[in-house]
């Protein structure tokens, strides 16, 4: 799916012919019915899309205080050369919640699964109380555990590789890279709060904490397919 595609999806999604927002589907059991159900599919809400890149240059957020290293890494970089789309890569777990196209999320008791409809991104957040095995190998998007506090699912993952957590400003995510999501369900069952609590003593000097809502949609997640000939930006770049 190109990112033409994906930018008409997002204005339809929110056009009044098709801003549809749809009601979260039951609890697979009895077993699930106390906790909050984020079952369903999800798009960025209205007004909480300011920018190519997801808080930094998007509603007002604070930017991110960067180390010495992660500004070089940031000059240096170029956003037709080094973007990981051009290797059909997610890039972040901050990117695959930034782009305006559907999120679709599974419910079950060990585990949530986040099928992201950018890149075709997966990952799957244990609830069975596990760490990450330390043999586990190093993923782009990491290896999450999560917990239910409340209404707030909270999602912890570490065993990242290197990569671009700003894909448009080239801001680094390197192996040492620790996140928090932490998803609020609105009362109404409607609408999240996501807040990411980004940590790595490489790349920032102080936490950094952009936030987003999100909310229920009747749209589809369709498969990205993203072919290596024809990802990146090679049709802007002149």
């Amino acid at each position: 799916m190109t990112r033409l595609i994906a930018f008409v999806l997002f204005l339809v999604a929110w056009s009044p012919a098709g801003a549809q927002v749809g009601s979260s589907s039951g609890p697979a059991d009895g077993a699930m019915a106390a906790i909050p159900d984020f079952s369903g599919v999800w798009l960025a809400a209205p007004g909480t899309i300011g920018g190519v890149e997801f808080a930094e240059m998007a509603g007002g957020a604070e930017p991110p205080q960067l180390t010495a290293e992660a500004l070089r890494i940031r000059e240096a970089y170029d956003l037709f050369v080094d973007d990981p789309a051009y290797q059909c890569s997610p890039a972040s777990i901050t990117r695959v919640w930034s782009n305006p196209v559907p999120i679709e999320i599974e419910q079950h008791p060990d585990r949530v699964i986040l099928r992201y409809e950018y890149m075709d991104g997966l990952r799957t957040v244990y609830l069975d109380g596990r760490s990450r095995p330390p043999e586990a190998p190093r993923e782009v998007l990491g290896h999450s555990v999560g917990r239910y506090e409340g209404s707030t699912l909270v999602i912890e993952s570490t065993g990242f590789t290197f990569s671009y957590i700003g894909a448009i400003t080239g801001t680094p995510q390197t192996e040492t890279l620790s996140v928090v999501e932490r998803l609020t369900l609105s009362e109404d069952g409607q609408r999240f709060r996501l807040e990411i609590v980004h940590e790595d003593p490489a790349t920032f000097t102080s936490p950094w904490t952009p936030t987003r809502d999100f909310a229920l949609t009747d749209l589809e997640r369709l498969d990205w397919d993203c072919v290596l000939e024809d990802a990146g930006y090679a049709d802007f770049a002149d």
